[in-house]
């Protein structure tokens, strides 16, 4: 813990994110959610010239640079907690996809050009351990990478120190691919998530939740975060968005998949039942006598771990009544996506939800 109290990149990054923040006014580390009110960044992209000024400045590269440098430190299991290196680490990631995403063709080509930097975000592993970061980077690399001429490709230099290999130009043949990959596994993801909500609820009616189904329960709300998530970027980040359907292009029956999953979404939303509070919590015996003291007592008792039951029944009932109604604009949100590819003209301002990531 002292060590990570001591590093210096931890304690820059921690200071510099935040300004970004308040200047692009988008909380990417997080959620992809506005910091201020209004929608998402106040332009959607970067002007050129406040683009070539963050290059030049040598900040994006400084970015690039302790993300690439940190890469091999203290790296965990996929199935334990994630140190404060990771968490850090991954917020400077998504900061640095988000100034990507508001100037694609200048700092977002720039970070694609650094090999080593790619080969991370767009790795299997990285996708598995990552879903949206994964999803969002390999549709980023396939709409500015693939079938482009190498014409204007920004040079990055970094520093001497850096553990960059010298290698040749990054195969992003696939890249297409493994975003729709990605997106087919969040959707199924967030699919089987709500199913096992619905059964998790209905099931604590009839007994009290076993420290298994706890478990798959935030595990369930943690799924269910991912396309959220993934729905407040493509909401607040229109370059994001085109980058998205840009990957879709660039594969055969891509947008068809995406499609039927988004359908199969709205779907199992559609299925999903409502909980009403009809159930009553039971009330409190009176004493009426000495003689009934003791079998109030115990009958209050009773009562009273009864209705512990059943306030925990409601609050879950309302927790997962705030699950599904969070979701259903998220599965909009990606479906006027996919529709305006046919020139409806829809828009995506304003659809936004909240959630808060697993790394908050």
């Amino acid at each position: 813990e002292s060590a990570t109290e001591n590093s210096p990149w931890i304690r820059t990054t921690v200071c510099i994110l935040p300004m970004i923040e308040y200047l692009t006014n988008l909380r990417a580390r997080f959620d992809f959610q506005p910091l201020f009110e209004g929608g998402g960044s106040r332009s959607g992209t970067l002007s050129d010239l406040d683009a070539k000024a963050i290059s030049d400045s040598g900040l994006f590269r400084e970015l690039l640079s302790m993300h690439t440098n940190t890469g091999k430190e203290n790296v965990t299991s996929n199935n334990a907690t994630p140190s404060a290196e990771e968490v850090v680490r991954l917020q400077l990631l998504r900061t640095i996809f988000m100034l990507s995403t508001l100037s694609p063709e200048l700092l977002g080509r720039y970070a694609l050009r650094v090999p080593d930097f790619a080969k991370e975000v767009h790795s299997s592993a990285f996708m598995e351990k990552n879903l949206v970061d994964g999803i969002l980077w390999t549709s980023a690399g396939s709409s500015l990478m693939e079938n482009k001429s190498d014409t204007q490709k920004p040079k990055l230099k970094l520093r001497a120190k850096s553990k960059l290999s010298k290698k040749g130009p990054i195969d992003t043949t696939s890249l297409a691919k493994r975003s729709i990959s990605g997106f087919e596994t969040m959707c199924h993801s967030s699919k089987k998530a709500l199913q096992s909500l619905k059964q998790i609820v209905q099931n604590a009616e009839n007994h009290e939740m076993s420290d298994e189904e706890k478990a798959e329960y935030d595990e369930c709300k943690v799924s269910v975060g991912d396309i959220i998530r993934f729905s407040n970027c493509l909401s607040n980040c229109p370059s994001a968005t085109k980058m998205w359907l840009d990957s879709l292009k660039n594969d055969e029956n891509s947008t068809k998949k995406a499609t039927y999953h988004i359908d199969e979404l709205k779907s199992t939303l559609a299925s999903l039942p409502s909980f009403s509070d009809e159930t009553q919590v039971p009330q409190q015996r009176h004493k009426k006598d000495d003689d009934d003291c003791a079998e109030s007592e115990e009958d209050n008792s009773t009562v009273n771990e009864v209705g512990q039951k059943i306030q925990t029944l409601k609050q879950m009932q309302r927790d997962y009544g705030s699950i599904v109604a969070s979701i259903r604009p998220s599965v909009k949100v990606i479906a006027l996506a996919l529709e305006s590819q046919k020139g409806t003209g829809l828009t995506l301002k304003g659809a936004v939800c909240d959630v808060s990531s697993k790394t908050d």
